[in-house]
């Protein structure tokens, strides 16, 4: 069983609250697919083997990539770019790149000549990899701040700072940020914190200022599970990330694009939202919003999963990009409910791909506890796991334990008067 943050089906969607839900295959509401992406998501699926919530999340990003950084949402002194980090998650063969064909086409193919014919360049694109800081630095770099005989910069860097990559391998990634002195996971946060980043290198030394990238990247369960370890590193990263699970929901034996004439609508639709961003400087919530987004705040606030830390930013980012779609600056309550189901779907994504096996390994440090009363780190790590657990996993579900309230840790000095570092005890809490 996990926690997980669910928007209620109760009349207005007013009545938000923390469900118990199984840790099993996430189900989307039908409410994340509100507007033109949504409409685009279910109409590529109905003659393909794509996950409508997978391609959903291809455009969402990928949309969100071509807004750019200008039209921000802001409450208060927090501020919501159109910025957003996605990794689908499958089996292998599941339908990751089946999910993201139809909406490379419509972009890539539609989309950005739409743009042309109104005078506005579309977003940088890269197939990856991401395998280091440096890389992803050097693709939407600054200005060289050296210069060449005649006075102008020795690189002119680049001026548009959009950049939009799908990463087909995101295990790379992952396995390239544990090798010692890798920048790409740090490079990866400060690209969604700020669009800040300036790697210190010995040479060619790129600065990074106000860069907008945003990616999808696609990765098995089993090398998910393999290759993100439960370190800092790790937590840091993945609640930065949108994690989706996708599979095909049915075998088509014979496929159909959407037809070109569909494509050209939608892909007009879309061009004119990134003209309205392109035009706008700031997003705000209605007072309906302001109301709901109370409420809602407060109980994506309260989510107990390592991995919601940044849960209402997250939520905020997605609705200013359905906001956007809809070429209006007023993030409406129906781009916030839009954003929460969007956001359950992943929070379910998490649970089932992570929470069953961290579950069960915590489990067994309560049960543990339970029998014994209180144990030490080094009597949890021999007793209950054999020593077969690495430290950084093992304090990430210990301090998992404490953050929900049902373990506590206490100091006790050595008991036989000796000097020495004092031992630290966990107990059970009210059990």
């Amino acid at each position: 069983m996990s926690n997980v943050v669910k928007l209620r089906d109760v009349g207005s969607y007013n009545t938000i609250e923390v469900e118990e839900v199984p840790s099993e295959f996430p189900v989307p509401h039908a409410g994340c697919y509100y507007g033109i992406a949504g409409r685009f998501a279910q109409e590529a699926c109905e003659k393909s083997e794509a996950d409508p919530i997978g391609v959903l999340t291809h455009l969402l990003t990928w949309a969100g990539a071509y807004f750019g950084n200008k039209a921000v949402l802001r409450l208060g002194d927090v501020e919501a770019p159109p910025r957003l980090f996605s990794v689908t998650a499958s089996s292998a063969g599941g339908g990751k790149g089946t999910a993201a064909a139809p909406v490379r086409k419509l972009m890539l193919e539609y989309v950005n000549v739409q743009l042309r014919k109104i005078g506005l360049p579309p977003a940088s694109y890269r197939d990856g990899p991401m395998s280091s800081g440096e890389g992803l630095a050097w693709a939407v770099r600054d200005p060289a701040d050296t210069e060449d005989e005649d006075g102008n910069a020795t690189d002119k860097g680049v001026s548009d700072k959009r950049l939009m990559i799908l990463e087909e391998e995101f295990a790379a990634v992952l396995q390239a940020a544990r090798r010692e002195g890798n920048t790409v996971s740090a490079a990866i946060r400060r690209f969604w914190d700020s669009g800040n980043f300036s790697p210190m290198t010995k040479s060619n030394r790129v600065t990074v200022t106000d860069a907008h990238v945003c990616f999808v990247a696609h990765i098995t369960y089993e090398e998910l599970i393999k290759r993100l370890e439960q370190s800092e590193y790790a937590s840091a990263l993945a609640s930065r990330i949108l994690w989706v699970c996708v599979r095909r929901p049915k075998i088509v034996a014979i496929p159909e694009s959407i037809p070109v004439a569909k494509m050209l609508h939608y892909a007009d639709a879309i061009a004119k939202a990134i003209q309205f961003s392109a035009e706008t400087n700031e997003l705000s919530l209605t007072a309906e919003s302001l109301e709901l987004w109370g409420t809602l705040a407060i109980s994506l606030a309260k989510a107990n999963s390592p991995m919601s830390e940044r849960a209402r930013v997250q939520v905020l980012r997605i609705a200013c990009v359905f906001a956007l779609l809809d070429c209006t600056d007023q993030v409406t309550p129906q781009h916030l409910r839009a954003a929460a189901h969007v956001w359950d779907y992943c929070l379910g994504s998490v649970a089932y791909i992570f929470e069953g096996e961290q579950n069960e390994e915590a489990n067994k440090i309560l049960v543990a506890l339970r029998k014994h009363g209180g144990m030490t780190t080094t009597q949890i790590r021999v007793n209950v796991f054999q020593q077969n657990i690495k430290s950084a996993a093992m304090n990430t579900l210990l301090k998992s334990l404490e953050t929900q309230g049902r373990i506590k840790r206490t100091v006790r000095q050595r008991a036989d008067g000796r000097n020495g570092k004092p031992a630290t005890v966990f107990e059970l809490v009210n059990i």
